[in-house]
């Protein structure tokens, strides 16, 4: 660590080279790639990926790894020990933790509360709190919001929120100080490159990518494709993480008309995804709630035109002809949106997809000059 750049330490669940975890990853991935000449990013993770059994291969455990701008010190599950994350802690300047349920956060939290880590501490709350994440596993979080609230955990803490509207989410549970700081997510880094697709009239490619899990509402996706007359070819991309809830989307997919195909196409490594993505004409996500949505800035920078759920930071698409946004209960304007589309032509097409990579590159590149992270950082 030098003395010339302030140290970070950055504390979550899963980093590289892990990608089951989707957005939060990516999150921490592009904020070491934009800022890594700026500050020394110190990360504490995970030594394996979500659900797998075995570390990563070629990592050092209970030790620092050169990876890209970072240094990564991973350690088993349950080694987010109070004494290592002490340790780290008493090494850098600022505690940078990745939500606020997990062990790691709440013995970071614990820490902080009794006065064992001296330095500033921010809590990312990466979307935790929206209405309906929040209710999934409701009970539990509920429990731990009113009990850190009772005891004085957030006293001492700083929140890092993506907008005023998770500062807004977050102080409906939890109780505040006037602690926060916005900071947006950055976007991945892209090239802005020239994408021609081919495109036939009456045809359309549709993706739809992210982790199989009830949150990211494959199921609604399917409900709308149910009904179109178009001939579309559906392709789905991304880790299974609930089981249960991919067995009744297969059961739906079962249901598809003839005239929409469909394929699993199973996980993207993360650097491909944007290559991957650039085969397809439209990206198909009505989530039920994102804090930032990287896929959807993927999807874009793909030249994918994009419709959405009116649940994440993405509302201006209209405007920029970049796609469209609607209610998650609006089927009907989904399938609406999807057979104009696919009556365009080539020339039409080739048209709008200048517009969607038009809007992603002045979008990224407002993004990075205006970022709050230097106000979180240099803290």
């Amino acid at each position: 660590m030098t003395k010339d750049k302030r140290n970070i330490l950055i504390i979550t669940g899963r980093y590289l080279p892990g990608y089951k975890d989707g957005g939060p990853v990516r999150s921490i991935k592009n904020l070491v790639d934009y800022l890594g000449d700026q500050y020394n990013f110190n990360i504490l993770t995970c030594d394996r990926d979500h659900g797998d059994t075995e570390a990563y291969p070629n990592v050092k455990v209970h030790d620092w790894n050169q990876v890209g701008n970072a240094q990564v010190y991973y350690v088993p599950p349950k080694g987010f020990t109070r004494s290592v994350i002490k340790k780290l802690a008493s090494q850098v300047d600022l505690v940078y933790v990745c939500g606020c349920f997990s062990d790691y956060a709440i013995n970071t939290l614990l820490l902080k509360r009794i006065g064992q880590i001296k330095k500033p501490v921010f809590v990312a709350a990466m979307g935790l709190f929206s209405p309906m994440e929040f209710r999934l596993k409701y009970k539990k979080k509920k429990l731990f919001t009113t009990l850190f609230n009772m005891t004085g955990m957030f006293k001492n803490i700083y929140w890092s929120a993506t907008s005023e509207m998770e500062v807004k989410e977050i102080s409906e549970q939890v109780r505040t100080f006037d602690n926060f700081v916005i900071a947006e997510d950055l976007p991945r880094k892209v090239e802005d490159t020239v994408i021609d697709k081919a495109k036939a009239e009456g045809n359309l490619k549709v993706v739809w990518i992210s982790r199989i899990a009830p949150k990211k509402n494959l199921i609604g996706a399917i409900e709308v494709l149910k009904r179109v007359r178009s001939h579309i070819e559906f392709t789905i991309y991304g880790p299974i993480h609930e089981p249960k809830y991919w067995d009744a989307c297969q059961a739906e997919l079962q249901q598809l008309p003839s005239n929409v195909k469909w394929t699993y196409a199973g996980n993207v490594d993360s650097e491909q995804v944007v290559e991957t993505l650039r085969e397809h004409h439209v990206f198909l996500f009505p989530t039920l709630g994102e804090n930032y949505g990287h896929v959807i800035q993927e999807a874009l920078s793909a030249g994918c035109y994009t419709l959405l759920s009116d649940q994440t930071p993405w509302q201006d698409l209209n405007r920029y002809g970049a796609g469209k946004v609607f209610r998650v209960d609006d089927i009907q304007g989904f399938v609406d949106e999807i057979e104009r589309y696919s009556q365009l032509n080539h020339e039409q097409f080739s048209r709008r997809t200048k517009d969607v990579i038009a809007y992603v590159m002045n979008n990224n590149e407002l993004k990075v000059s205006h970022t709050g992270y230097h106000k979180v950082f240099d803290f």
